[in-house]
């Protein structure tokens, strides 16, 4: 009888010790998740923190890099504006002569008793021919660094030469040869204004460096073939390599390129430009000098609008 209340008494004891255990175990183990759960709100909220301090970071340095474009693209103004009043000085240059001349001829003519309905005719036509290319060249100029408004199709071709007649006269006085040959229409999808002004920035580059390097023969090949769904146009020269050093970054807009005369702004423009059309430009050296390749989308079909 003493043996069955000693072990019922044993049992009890043990059952009540496994109470005891078990609850000192729940409040060990609610104190740890209490612990946790206050760790994991402090993790959250330090994390939350670092969110929003990195959320405000990018946000700075989005405004910063806004910024910078903005000022990047007045930049690009100015030194499109500076390159415009250059060519126009250049293509001006033959007209003013020839009206110098005729203004000095009126002395001449006076002194000899030349002057009659006859000589005033010839003069007055003479004077304002000259006065109405310096004009159509100034209306010509605004047109081209007119932007475009909308993406049309347009003619590769025809955008080039806008690009060459604007910087006609001054790649003459440079003895530049410029190759340009092309056997079919090739129509492009994107800006053509943009185009041009990316164009008129490869050819004022390899003016550059020609200049620099002090080349004799001057040749820039200028060769349009297609790839796929777009059109591809090579602009080789012979004026010297690019170092390999900044071959990769001739594109940054603080790089200054080939030359000491200008930045890489142009070069970072020109790479904006083409971009917005889904289109890029790469450079690489061929030969004795460097290749610039332009690639747009071709024109998937006549429908879409052409240039007003």
């Amino acid at each position: 009888m003493l043996g069955t209340y000693i072990t019922i008494l044993s049992v009890g004891l043990l059952f009540i010790a496994f109470v005891i255990s078990y609850i000192l175990f729940r409040h060990v183990l609610m104190k740890k998740q209490k612990e946790n759960e206050e760790n994991y709100r402090e993790m959250t909220e330090k994390y939350e923190v670092v969110v929003r301090n990195l959320e405000s970071r990018v946000a700075e340095e989005a405004a910063m890099n806004r910024q910078k474009d903005h000022f990047l693209l007045h930049h690009s103004r100015f030194v499109s504006m500076g390159e415009m009043i250059s060519s126009i000085g250049y293509q001006w240059q033959q007209p003013l002569n020839r009206l110098s001349l005729l203004i000095q001829d009126v002395r001449e003519a006076l002194q000899f008793g030349e002057i009659n309905d006859h000589y005033i005719d010839t003069f007055t036509k003479e004077g304002m021919t000259e006065i109405h290319f310096m004009s159509r060249t100034i209306n010509d100029f605004r047109k081209f660094y007119q932007p475009t408004k909308q993406k049309c199709t347009f003619s590769i071709s025809d955008s080039i030469e806008k690009a060459l007649s604007i910087c006609s006269y001054s790649l003459k006085i440079h003895d530049i040869h410029v190759e340009f040959e092309y056997r079919e229409e090739h129509m492009a999808y994107g800006f053509p204004n943009e185009y041009s002004q990316a164009v008129l920035t490869l050819l004022t580059n390899a003016r550059y460096a020609f200049k620099t390097n002090k080349v004799n023969k001057r040749i820039l090949a200028i060769k349009i073939s297609t790839e796929g769904s777009c059109i591809v146009v090579d602009f080789t020269d012979n004026a010297g390599v690019i170092e390999p050093l900044i071959l990769s970054r001739v594109f940054e807009p603080d790089l200054t390129t080939r030359n000491s005369d200008t930045t890489g702004i142009g070069l970072y423009m020109t790479k904006i430009m083409i971009e917005n059309m889904d289109g890029s430009v790469t450079v690489k050296n061929a030969g004795e000098g460097a290749q610039f390749r332009l690639s747009v989308p071709k024109a998937a079909s006549m429908d879409i609008p052409s240039p007003a």
